[in-house]
């Protein structure tokens, strides 16, 4: 159980830090393929809405912090007749439902669309690169997290649960405490019987007899 707690969480973690790397590379080549050697067709915004991320705590998220992304809804045509839509985040806060666009795909590859303009590349070039910055360290960490428990924290638990465990099985292996030897048992025996005899009787015979007489009466 502590196995488990202590590393499926942080590999879990982990896990979807090198899951969203490899989505934001693959998304990067998309986007480069898109706008190196791709189709153009034209598009039409349908919808647009701004989706906030908070991080915090407390009610109302006080004390965190919040991310909004804008989301567009595209559709388009491609140039055999077939009508196309898709969402994507991250594009222009500028383009609204209704407004014209470019899209662009690689040939052949219509479900890869975009309508990020190539002139938006650095920008998205930098937001990716500080989202696999940020994944990394997140990835590092938790690894770093089940190295340090693998290799301090669970020898030293598992020696202390060694000793507990040893400790009550001499604890339970032990002979319950008896009586003394030699404890006497029984009421104490050899009271002498009957009352005490011997005592003295009478006056005392050894008495002084020259005692001086008493001094005369005034």
């Amino acid at each position: 159980m502590r196995d488990v707690f202590f590393l499926a969480l942080p590999g879990l973690l982990a896990a979807g830090g090198i899951a969203g790397m490899v989505w934001a590379v693959v998304r990067m080549r998309r986007l480069n393929a898109a706008w190196r050697g791709g189709v153009t067709a034209e598009g039409v915004c349908v919808s647009a809405y701004v989706v906030t991320t908070s991080r915090g705590h407390g009610h109302g998220n006080i004390g965190g912090s919040s991310h909004s992304t804008w989301h567009h809804v595209y559709e388009f045509t491609t140039p055999e007749g077939e009508v196309r839509r898709f969402e994507e985040g991250g594009g222009p806060r500028t383009v609204v439902g209704g407004d014209r666009v470019v899209v662009r795909y690689p040939q052949g590859r219509p479900d890869q669309a975009t309508a990020i303009p190539p002139g938006e590349r650095n920008k998205t070039l930098f937001a990716t690169g500080c989202l696999l910055a940020f994944l990394t360290v997140f990835v590092l960490g938790a690894l770093s997290f089940i190295g340090f428990y693998l290799t301090v924290f669970r020898p030293v638990a598992d020696t202390v649960e060694d000793r507990v465990r040893d400790t009550v099985r001499h604890v339970r292996e032990s002979p319950e405490p008896g009586p003394p030897v030699g404890t006497p048992t029984g009421a104490p025996t050899g009271f002498p019987p009957g009352f005490p005899t011997g005592f003295p009787t009478g006056v005392p015979g050894d008495w002084p007899s020259d005692m001086p007489p008493p001094p005369p009466l005034r």
